[in-house]
């Protein structure tokens, strides 16, 4: 069967003498794996299509015993340019290719949220876009927080945010393990939906503070394995420490 589908490409590495494999992740949120043949050839067709984080149309064909299937076609829809030749952003870049490469089960909307997701960095966003990524994450994937409501009691009057409860808590219903962030739940409420510029309002203590907040909450409740992410990040963009 021949399918056409938009994908972003996850990984690629050699494969034989002259092909490639690569990993991709579909339109439809899938994750699929094709056989590049005589890719690593200087006159193959398909050139830098394939290449890791490109925004790509593909052509395949794939029997429906297989797990793997053979590449066709790759033209190049958005080669995100202006952030590959940012070495910062390329690094965050990395970072939301490596969680779509490792998240156990993809959720429809994985796709969508990445594409976005590295659109923002094409322009010029940094930190703030893996804020806005694993914020999203959290809701494909049904633990979202609750940021501008009390978890307990429903309250309005929030500035506390406790990670195995799942979000904000107000003063009365504050358990041991909450952290005060006062206005830091403004800032993760915004980024949620998506107003990245009031990354600019914080200062860097308060940036960090947010990104071990964050991270910490997907580790709770999405497992363990994204705790990885720490190791794939540089420490200027991701707190080591727990």
């Amino acid at each position: 069967m021949i399918k056409r589908k938009d994908a972003i490409i996850l990984k690629s590495f050699d494969y034989r003498n002259t092909s490639k494999i690569i990993h991709v992740l579909t339109e439809d949120s899938q994750r699929i794996s094709v056989i590049a043949k005589g890719a690593r050839r200087t006159t193959s067709r398909f050139g830098g299509n394939i290449e890791p984080i490109n925004f790509t149309q593909i052509v395949y064909y794939i029997k429906e015993d297989r797990d793997i299937g053979i590449l066709k076609e790759a033209n190049t829809l958005e080669p995100f340019l202006n952030l590959k030749n940012d070495l910062y952003r390329l690094n965050i870049a990395w970072g939301l290719i490596w969680i779509a490469k490792k998240i156990p089960d993809p959720q429809d909307g994985l796709f969508g949220l990445l594409e976005r997701s590295l659109t923002f960095l094409n322009r010029g966003f940094e930190e703030e876009v893996l804020v806005y990524f694993l914020l999203s994450l959290f809701h494909l994937s049904g633990v979202s927080p609750k940021i501008n409501r009390c978890v307990m009691c429903g309250s309005k009057e929030v500035k506390f945010f406790d990670i195995p409860s799942g979000g904000a808590q107000c003063a009365e219903c504050r358990v041991d393990s909450a952290i005060l962030v006062n206005s830091l739940l403004l800032v993760l409420y915004d980024l949620k939906k998506g107003r990245l510029r009031a990354w600019e309002e914080i200062v860097e203590s308060d940036e960090k503070k947010v990104l071990e907040i964050v991270l910490e909450y997907g580790i709770y409740h999405l497992g363990e394995w994204l705790n990885r992410l720490r190791d794939i990040l540089p420490s200027r963009i991701m707190p080591k420490e727990r």
